[in-house]
Formats: C-alpha cells, structure tokens, sequence
C-alpha cells in the first residue's frame, strides 16, 4: 500500500457515489448471471465505507487469483 496515495473521501456525498456505482455494477452483473460472492461484496462494502481505494479493492481481487 502507498502511504502517499489519498484516502477516499468520506462524506456522505462521497459515500452515495461509491454506493449508487456498486449497486448498479452489481445489478449489470447480475443480470449476466452474477450469483454472488462473499470476498467481492466484502471488499465493495469496504470500499463504499472509504475504507479503500478502487485500486485497492481491483489489487486485494486479482490477488486472489496469482499462482504462487
């Protein structure tokens, strides 16, 4: 993690953006058939909260996926 990036904007305002983004990526997905998965709506609430950065939340899945 960059300690020198910016932290996310916390203000409600802020916030609402994350969660209208979220909803309506989810909504896209679900409609390409997206069942759900618990990791990915984890790192969205996190993300929503201003907890993380989108670049972030994008590292911590792709993660997941790495061969060792």
């Amino acid at each position: 993690m960059n300690v020198h990036a910016p932290r996310p904007d916390r203000s409600p305002e802020a916030v609402a953006a994350r969660k209208k983004a979220v909803d309506q990526a989810r909504a896209a997905n679900m409609r390409q058939g997206y069942t759900g998965d618990p990791v990915l709506e984890e790192a969205n609430s996190r993300y929503v909260a201003g907890d993380i950065t989108s670049d972030e939340m994008r590292q911590e899945l792709l993660a997941r996926f790495k061969r060792a």
